[in-house]
């Protein structure tokens, strides 16, 4: 059977079942059953009965709302692909912003700083921040163990220099110029009411933001000026910006928010003099 064909064919279940991106997902599934790339996916690839085998067996598992991402082991993030598990958070486009905010900042340094991240998770933007300016110091801090060594692997992978900490929040780093975290922002009550995807299979750990949904923020903000932090960005979820800039403000910081392709204040930015 033509890949191809296999995918229309998918994704027609995808869509039936009310998966998101069902042809997108679809192309993704077929591609990783049969091990082809995808140019060879567009130049008529077939799939043998094995990788049909496997694709059944992936789509029975989506069907089931597994995400894709757990399914064929990884995701892409600012043009790279990076190892993913249940362990860690599945990275999203809108991130790809907070890793700007990063070496935007960086840039403007004359000595070169040290940058924390901070609940690492698989660890994409520590290594994605390594990587696109090499001469920094890049530390990565989460206080799952198995979201560590993910971590640790994906830096290995692409040959980032990371340094990676288990631990809570900036408690195992002594010191901080610059400072990302993408850390849980969404509402304790709203964890129950998130799709399939999310409340069932992703590490609750990675969502859970507290009752406010910003208490890890609001915490971490208090920790950067404990160590003197100079510059830091965090990602927020919907109509959260404006409470964590305030806070931000009180802590002595001047801030601004950076909206993502959606239109929504995605990161607050926290500087200090």
């Amino acid at each position: 059977m033509k890949a191809r064909f296999a995918a229309s064919r998918l994704a027609e279940q995808f869509e039936a079942a009310g998966i998101p991106d069902a042809a997108f997902e679809a192309e993704l599934l077929v591609r990783a059953a049969a091990g082809i790339s995808r140019s060879a996916y567009f130049a008529g690839a077939s799939l043998d009965d094995e990788a049909l085998r496997r694709l059944d067996e992936l789509a029975a598992r989506r069907l089931r709302r597994e995400p894709a991402a757990y399914l064929i082991g990884k995701r892409e993030f600012y043009g790279r692909e990076f190892v993913v598990t249940p362990a860690t958070l599945i990275p999203r486009p809108e991130t790809e912003l907070l890793v700007e905010c990063v070496l935007e900042a960086a840039e403007e340094r004359s000595v070169p700083p040290t940058v924390v991240d901070v609940g690492t998770g698989c660890g994409c933007i520590a290594v994605t921040v390594a990587l696109e300016r090499p001469f920094l110091r890049v530390v990565a801090t989460d206080i799952s163990p198995a979201a560590a060594s993910v971590a640790w692997e994906n830096a290995r992978r692409h040959g980032a220099r990371v340094d990676i900490v288990v631990g809570d929040l900036l408690s195992p780093v002594r010191t901080a110029d610059i400072v990302a975290a993408n850390l849980p922002y969404i509402p304790t009550e709203e964890l129950r009411q998130l799709e399939p995807e999310l409340r069932e299979w992703e590490p609750w750990v990675a969502f859970d933001g507290g009752p406010s949904g910003t208490d890890l923020i609001e915490r971490l903000l208090g920790e950067c000026v404990a160590r003197r932090v100079s510059f830091a960005a965090v990602e927020v979820g919907y109509g959260q910006a404006a409470r964590v800039r305030r806070c931000a403000e009180r802590l002595g910081a001047s801030t601004e928010t950076r909206t993502d392709l959606a239109g929504i204040e995605r990161v607050v930015v926290a500087r200090w003099a």
